[in-house]
């Protein structure tokens, strides 16, 4: 409720409060219509806020003097907006399309729109604003220039978090950024941010939106009769503009403005002083656009504007106007009259306003360098979004720091690598260290690999005060969890606003990793540093404060200001610039995993030394801060988050290691145990143990490195057990084993008593020298190594520790266990002063241990020491056997107390032996197994206990109602039922009124109850623990030589550590440790040397420098390789095959463009070559009359009786004629051509190309010249034309005196009289022609479409009819008769000879395109080509192409009715023309040969004319064949034969599509086909017309059908089938072929056929009875034949039944 009060206490809706009428003629009241408007667009009773509508009176009338005019201000009313909510899309049924919108006024404050947008919409900070402005009406943009714009404006404003401001409609511009984000945006409405600032009123079905806070269902497709818009579906968010008008555009251009104004003083990032930028893209657009222009680009500060060139109108212009003033400001005269008239030109502009427009243009380039052309055809262009964001960056005109701040707040690295951080630019001071800091802060891992690239070192960068800083940004995570860990470290509750000190973080990592772990924050030099650092600075900032105050340090103080020049600040930032930190990416490292920043973290691992090392670190820290969320009951998300974080770091170790293990096995095992300074000490593997990284200490090379420390020196490979205990027994056979040289020793850590007995293992120089006796130690072992330090080797080796311990407990239990089974006496025997001593000196042991630990507190050592589980037991055991010793002096009952102490003491000592079998691997793995199970068993244990306790005490308070209270009580109740759940059921004691004892009340219940009890805990429970454990078993048994592994370095370490004698004799070794730590204190040891204590490989500084070399060539061959991976992998191999594909589909686009436009030309120069040969026969053919002078004075005399021709229903073939215009001049070309100037836009010039240089499809013919011979008409002589065509040649005259012969008129009579001076014959279509024609140039009217209005006005003949008048006169005996006079072309044709032979020539060439193979267009098939040849119906058959034919039809004659006809044919052919066009023998059957052709000219539609037709005749062997049947005229026998054949299967198909039932759909049909005679040569053939697709054949006419895989080939089998029965078993149709529905060449099988002349009345191909046999046996129903009830019909024995 209250945000619906805020939205409408804060935005308004106006509306118009008074009625003043729009159109008005102040001397007339008839101007006034019926219905009149307010100026506001609605009528009268529209107008809501007008009680009653204005009457006839209160309008101005004539004579009146200044009118009122109607303004938004005075004449409308506001009141709170009823129109917000959310506006659903029903345009598409596949998306789900949601808005938010709401309804303001034009005056809304820019404040409360921004607030409503980032509030209540939840819209996130704009880091940039894109206002698109261009066309508002719908227009084409080429395709290259929609994809760029596209794309590019997409991913500029998802890859910056830019806001999209557009106009919001669904036309225009608007709908192209709508189809971008359909296309290339997310479907996030939050970061879907495309804004549309639209007017109220002149949207489509506003009312639809009123109501407050609701959703509203909304139509984006309106009516296109109407003048409004729709809003664009793919818009995120509406600002609907309300000025109280309707209808009426551009109130939203103010209040848009102005809301770009407001965004552009916002804050692009909290971090930053910078604003958010501004930039305009311009596409398209009228005139409004170039004024827009230049207000964005003149505004202070200007406001950058992005054009892309190509898109049209006023972008073109922009464009082609920035690249013409780049050198010169002024344009040459001619170019800019040019240019004057093509503004004039586009938009219908008078010379004034397109001048003014000029001017404006003018204007916007003398801020040239505030706009930016985008030209989509080059090929030297960046992708358009870096284009935009460039643009957007040097439009602004500000410091290089401020455009670096600007990409840091983008995230677009690439922009500032680019175009920021290159050579040449001047920085501040302190810059680039503020964006760095700026960087971290705000997690832009591209800006910090950038500025490392660059040159910024971590060591002057950072600090104290900016590493605090860091600690302590809000930036990231929100839930504080660092204060969280403080507050436990700490135990105390920190204030709000605590800045978390580097001390505080020191002592959470501690905390954190555990176990021994010193952080550098908390040891002394550091304390110290950092305390004298604070204590100065508080001296400086506070040199008045007195001496007695005590001032604290304040929470955060920020020392490194490079760029403020304060004394106090540079003296403090001096402090704080002090080198005290060496491992700064290691400080920037831990600090990013403790803000859980995963990315940032992985890239600083990768910088630096000890990465392997760090790799363990983060997989501890990442491990504990999980744990750490877990038991704070905090989100679990992030727990697993931090879990999967943990396990990313963890194999990135595990991964470095094996590759480093795969190039040096030493290596690799001193990147394990070499001492890491900057982590506290550790060594890798301590660390990788800390963190419980099994895979790491399992890898192979842990395990090697184990197996070197766990065998010491000792050599040997098998049988090393006998060896070393027959070696213990007997001392002299360690003389006898064989050791280790020191080379092979040098990956192996030492013991502090191994180096002071001379293995100084980390001088090189004894490296060396070990590696030079390596040889000779093979052969002289015995001097080499004396017999004292080959004691030591043996006896300090883990695992003669190990045996000579297990040895040495073994006889302790035997002691042990002799001294509790024999009886105690008063004194203690030897066996137990034994015991007594052995467990002592195991106690005394064991404090060593706690306090020779690493950690320096003692609550910190004990904690460490417990957390072992064996040092528990041994505790509990050591403890027990001390009370049981005390208890054991008494001689009294307190002696057995001590006994019995003694009894259950050595539980725990027998228990400790399972910790010596778990040195094997084998045993190990089950000791693992049962400590698993053993673990995870206690839930059900509990719930086993409660059914226990259920079933227990209600038992026991049946049947003893009146025990009373004792011990003994609580043993019954759980006694028998325990044992109960082992089998034993008490069966004598179920029924307990089976004996003589008297039944308790209720009795009877106890079987009942144990009954169920035992089905619960024995049945159930038992068996889910068994299972259980069986799971626990195989989930074990998969990993447990990877745990066995794991715990082997407990193992080893254990030993490792512990002194070689046995307890009891442990004492002297306790002794000798005593005096070595008195002499190590009195000579006066470092603390590093004291720190120094462990299993570390202590390495000098040449071999850790060759040691770090190493692993990061490790590190580089890993990341090449994962590169390599990743670049191979099948999903990055997709991506780039679909980006290649949609690359090559660009580039497919542009060429199929300019392929089309080459066909344009191409046509065009066809056209003109054909005019060019028109003229050259027309010269030739007028020589040769000139010539004959006799013969012309003859024609003259009697083409002076010809009639005129009406000039508008006469058509002439653009081959008979000429393009000019007027005046007699050939105007092939215009007259005015664009010139093609310095960088022009295409689209330019693409639209006079268009208009210009491509002639009409449609050709008309002109007035003709009327006159005499003197020639003084119109056009009398030959005038140039404009354009340098050469001129028209003269045409002869036609005397008005001929009529027409055979005495038919055409239309309307005319009279024609052309000299040879006349040049006017024919006109071209006027410009309205060409607009039709699409201005496609001089084409042939054959090759247009079927839709084209040229090619109907060509095929139907240039006098307006379907075939010439001058076939209706020809005799049917001799068709084909003419002349080849003049006089006889003139009568025939009506018109004058030279368009006789020009025509002549121009069919010759025609005829020739047919025999070539590649017609220039492209390659095509031959019959193909018939349908570009051109049709002339106007010319006579003697300018026909082809031979001659004719056709005879059968056609169908009624006899008894309309339901019943017969076939005959028809008495007389019709003739035709043909012209052959392949003999090609794949169109070749076993029977006939087929040709194809294609007809010139046919009488009375007996063909059809420009189609192409095949030619069927009988092959000559077969006609050979049946020259025996058919003695003569064989062929014409077989051709009739087959055209009946073919016309029975048609009419049997007739039937059968009438009668099939309903589910099956399809229709096939037969072809027609005829008889043709072939006149050249005497030929009978069949015709057909040609069929164009894929031919199959379905069955063949021995009765073999295909497998059917679709309807329409069940149907056709089933056809077959239906013949058969439907004939009464005496016809079936076989050999089933065509393309489609469509088939042809069937074969009609008849019964009884005995292929005689007299029977024989269908084909060839009828094989009779055989055919009929086959087909019934190999024939198989479908689901066609049983729709037809065809599926079980029996047969008749004659006929074989079909199967």
């Amino acid at each position: 409720q209250s945000r619906r009060s805020w939205i409408e206490d804060t935005f308004c809706k106006r509306e118009c409060g008074k009625f003043i009428p729009a159109c008005r003629d102040l001397h007339s009241f008839a101007s006034i219509p019926l219905t009149p408007r307010c100026c506001c667009g609605r009528l009268v009773g529209e107008h809501t806020l007008l009680e009653t509508g204005p009457s006839m009176s209160s309008w101005p009338g004539p004579g009146t003097g200044q009118q009122e005019e109607w303004s938004v201000e005075c004449h409308t009313q506001t009141s709170a907006t009823d129109a917000y909510g959310t506006i659903d899309f029903q345009d598409s049924a596949g998306r789900n399309c949601h808005a938010k919108y709401v309804r303001v006024a034009v005056d809304a404050k820019a404040e409360a729109l921004l607030q409503l947008m980032r509030s209540e919409w939840q819209m996130e900070r704009p880091k940039l604003l894109l206002t698109v402005h261009g066309g508002t009406e719908n227009f084409p943009l080429p395709l290259k220039v929609r994809q760029a714009f596209s794309k590019g404006l997409i991913t500029a404003a998802q890859s910056t978090g830019a806001w999209i401001l557009t106009d919001g409609i669904n036309t225009g511009v608007s709908r192209y950024v709508g189809e971008a984000v359909k296309k290339y945006g997310t479907h996030d409405l939050r970061k879907r941010n495309a804004v549309g600032v639209t007017p109220w009123g002149v949207i489509d079905n506003h009312s639809d939106l009123i109501g407050r806070d609701v959703l509203r269902p909304y139509q984006p497709l309106g009516n296109p009769l109407s003048k409004r818009v729709c809003l664009n579906g793919l818009h995120s968010h509406f600002l609907l503009v309300d000025d109280g008008t309707l209808g009426k555009h551009g109130c939203q251009l103010g209040l848009r403005r102005k809301l770009e104004r407001h965004i552009q003083l916002q804050k692009i990032h909290p971090r930053l002083n910078q604003g958010v930028p501004v930039v305009c893209v311009v596409v398209e657009g009228g005139p409004d656009i170039v004024s827009m222009v230049l207000e964005y680009v003149s505004s202070v500060p200007p406001m950058p504007v992005f054009v892309f060139e190509g898109s049209g109108r006023a972008a073109d212009l922009l464009a082609f106007l920035h690249k013409q003033t780049a050198i010169d400001r002024q344009l040459d005269t001619d170019i800019q009259e040019d240019f004057l008239l093509r503004i004039g030109g586009m938009f219908g502009l008078e010379r004034a306003d397109a001048s003014q427009l000029y001017n404006l243009l003018m204007e916007c380039m003398d801020y040239r360098q505030s706009i930016t052309i985008f030209d989509s055809e080059s090929e030297d262009q960046q992708e358009a979004d870096c284009a935009i964001l460039t643009a957007t960056l040097k439009g602004t005109k500000t410091s290089p720091g401020e455009q670096l701040s600007t990409a840091l707040a983008w995230d677009r690295a690439d922009i500032a690598k680019k175009h920021i951080l290159v050579y040449g630019q001047h920085w501040q001071v302190g810059s680039l260290e503020q964006a760095m800091l700026d960087a971290l802060v705000m997690d832009r891992v591209g800006f910090v690999k950038l500025l490392i690239d660059n040159g910024m070192t971590m060591n002057r960068f950072l600090t104290v005060s900016r590493l605090e800083e860091l600690y302590n940004t809000q930036q990231g995570p929100t839930d504080n969890f660092l204060h969280l860990l403080v507050e436990d470290v700490k135990q105390t509750h920190i204030p709000k606003g605590y800045r978390v000190s580097l001390i505080d973080v020191g002592q959470v990592i501690e905390y954190l990793i555990g176990g021994a772990y010193r952080s550098t924050y908390t040891r002394k030099h550091f304390r110290a540093h950092y305390n004298l650092l604070y204590r100065r600075a508080d001296c400086t900032l506070h040199p008045h404060q007195s001496p007695n105050s005590s001032p604290s340090r304040p929470p955060f103080f920020r020392t490194a200001q490079p760029y403020k020049r304060k004394v106090a600040q540079q003296q403090s930032s001096e402090l704080g610039d002090s080198p005290l930190f060496v491992y700064n990416f290691n400080d920037l490292f831990v600090w990013a995993v403790l803000q859980r920043r995963q990315q940032m973290a992985l890239f600083l691992w990768q910088h630096g030394e000890e990465a392997m090392a760090r790799a363990t670190v983060a997989c501890k820290l990442y491990r504990a801060m999980a744990y750490e969320f877990q038991q704070s009951n905090m989100d679990d998300t992030t727990a697993e988050q931090l879990k999967t974080y943990s396990m990313d770091f963890g194999q990135l170790a595990v991964d470095v290691l094996d590759r480093a293990f795969r190039q040096n096995e030493r290596m690799a095992m001193k990147l394990l145990t070499s001492e890491m300074e900057a982590w506290s000490h550790f060594t890798c593997l301590q660390m990788a143990v800390s963190s419980r990284l099994r895979p790491f200490v399992s890898h192979s090379c842990t395990q090697m490195l184990l197996t070197d420390l766990w065998t010491g020196r000792l050599n040997m490979r098998k049988n090393s057990w006998f060896k070393i205990i027959l070696s213990i027994l007997m001392p002299p056979a360690i003389l006898l084993l064989e050791f280790k040289s020191q080379a092979e020793m040098s990956h192996v850590p030492q013991s502090q008593e191994a180096l002071q007995f001379g293995w100084d293992t980390g001088r090189p120089e004894a490296a060396q020298e070990g590696g030079h006796t390596v040889d000779g130690q093979d052969a002289e072992k015995g001097s080499c190594y004396f017999w004292t330090r080959r004691l030591y080797d043996f006896y300090t080796a883990p695992v003669v520790k190990f045996w000579f311990h297990t040895m040495s407990y073994l006889a302790f239990l035997m002691l042990f266990s002799y001294t509790v089974l024999v009886k105690m006496e008063d004194r203690p025997s030897t066996q137990e002063w034994l015991v007594i001593a052995y467990i002592i000196s195991t106690a005394v042991e064991k404090t060593r241990e706690v306090f020779m630990s690493v950690p320096r507190k003692p609550s910190q050592k004990l904690k460490v020491w417990f957390g072992e589980y064996w040092n528990v037991t041994d505790f509990l055991a050591i403890v027990l056997f001390l009370v049981g010793l005390g208890l054991r002096w008494d001689s009294g009952s307190y002696r057995t107390a001590g006994r019995i102490t003694y009894c259950l003491d050595i539980i725990f000592w027998y228990v400790r032996v399972l910790d010596l079998l778990a040195v094997n691997q084998h045993a190990g793995a089950y000791l693992t197994m049962i400590t698993k199970m053993t673990s995870n068993m206690f839930y059900i244990v509990v719930m086993m206990a409660i059914v226990l306790l259920s079933f227990g005490v209600s038992r026991k308070a049946i049947l003893s109602p009146d025990e009373a209270l004792s011990w003994s009580l609580l043993r019954d109740v759980v006694n028998q039922p325990y044992w109960m759940m082992f089998g034993e059921v008490y069966a004598g004691e179920i029924d307990t009124c089976a004996g003589d004892t008297p039944c308790v009340p209720g009795a009877f219940l106890t079987p009942f109850l144990q009954a169920v009890y035992l089905f619960f805990q024995y049945i159930i429970m038992v068996n889910i623990l068994i299972a259980f454990f069986n799971n626990i078993y195989f989930d074990m048994k998969s990993i447990s030589n990877k745990l066995w592994k794991y715990n082997r370095y407990r193992y080893i370490m254990t030993y490792q550590e512990k002194p070689w004698l046995p307890p009891p004799l442990i004492i002297l070794s306790h002794m000798t440790l005593c005096v070595t730590a008195i002499y190590r204190k009195h000579r006066g040891l470092s603390e590093q040397e004291r720190d120094s204590c462990g299993l570390k490989l202590y390495l000098g500084q040449e071999d850790l420098k060759r040691l770090h070399e190493f692993e990061e060539r490790c590190l580089m061959s890993y990341f090449h390789e994962k590169n390599q991976d990743v670049l191979c992998s099948q999903i990055n191999r997709v991506r780039a095959t679909a980006e290649r594909a949609e690359e090559m589909g660009v580039v497919m686009g542009e060429v199929s463009d300019r392929v089309h436009f080459i066909q344009d030309t191409l046509q065009v120069l066809d056209s003109q070559l054909g005019q060019l040969q028109d003229l050259s026969a027309l010269a030739v053919d007028t020589l040769t009359l000139l010539s004959a002078s006799d013969s012309l004075q003859q024609e003259e005399a009697r083409l002076g009786h010809c009639r005129p021709i009406t000039p508008s229903r006469h058509h002439v073939p653009h081959s008979w004629t000429l393009p000019h215009g007027g005046g007699g001049s050939v105007d092939i070309m215009p007259c005015h051509t664009p010139r093609a100037y310095r960088s022009t836009p295409p689209s330019l010039l693409w639209g006079h190309t268009s208009r210009s240089q491509r002639p009409s499809l449609e050709w008309h013919t002109g007035v003709w010249g009327a006159g005499d011979h003197g020639g003084q008409g119109t056009g009398e002589c030959c005038v140039p034309s404009r354009c340098g065509s050469p001129p028209y040649p003269s045409a002869w005259a036609i005397d008005s005196s001929l009529e027409p012969p055979h005495g038919e008129e055409f239309g309307k009579s005319f009279d024609v009289n052309v000299s040879r001076a006349s040049s006017r014959a024919f006109l071209l279509s006027d410009t309205q022609d060409e607009r039709v024609c699409g201005a496609r140039g001089l084409v042939n009217p054959a090759f247009c479409k079927d839709d084209d209005p040229g090619a109907v006005h060509s095929r139907q003949g240039q006098w307006g009819r379907k075939r010439p008048h001058r076939w209706a006169g020809l005799s049917r005996d001799r068709p084909y008769s003419h002349s080849r006079s003049l006089s006889s072309s003139m009568e025939n044709m009506l018109v004058f000879s030279i368009s006789r032979m020009i025509s002549l020539v121009f069919l010759k060439n025609v005829a020739m395109l047919v025999e070539i193979d590649c017609f220039c267009f492209g390659c095509i098939q031959k019959h193909a080509i018939a349908s570009l040849i051109p049709i002339f119906p106007v010319v006579s058959w003697s300018l026909a192409v082809g031979e001659e034919v004719s056709v005879y039809s059968l056609e169908e004659v009624e006899v008894a009715g309309p339901e019943s006809s017969i076939s005959s044919w028809s008495s007389q052919g019709l003739s035709a023309v043909l012209q052959p066009l392949s003999s090609e023998g794949c169109l070749d059957g076993g029977l006939r040969r087929a040709t194809l052709v294609l007809c010139t000219w046919a009488e009375r539609d007996v063909l059809r004319v420009g189609c192409v037709y095949v030619v069927k005749a009988i092959q000559p062997d077969v006609v050979r064949t049946w020259q025996r049947v058919f003695h003569s005229d064989t062929p014409l026998q077989l051709c009739l034969r087959e055209i009946q054949q073919q016309r029975a299967a048609q009419k049997l198909m007739h039937v059968f599509n009438q009668v099939k039932p309903e589910n099956m759909p399809h229709s096939p049909r037969f072809l027609d086909m005829s008889l043709l005679h072939w006149h050249s040569d005497g030929q009978w053939l069949t015709i057909e017309r040609n069929m164009t697709g894929d031919f199959r054949k379905y069955n063949n006419n021995t009765g073999e059908e295909i497998a059917p895989c679709c309807g329409m080939e069940e149907t056709l089998l089933a056809f077959s089938h239906w013949t058969y029965q439907y004939s009464c078993r005496e016809l079936l149709v076989l050999d089933l072929q065509g393309v489609g529905s469509e088939l042809t060449d069937p074969s009609v099988i008849r019964a009884e056929d005995k292929s005689s002349s007299d029977d024989m009345v269908f084909g060839p191909s009828n094989l009779g009875d055989a055919a009929i046999h086959s087909f019934v046996i190999k024939h198989t129903c479908n689901s066609c034949c049983e729709n037809l009830g065809l599926a079980g019909e029996r047969k008749d024995p004659f006929r074989p039944p079909l199967l």
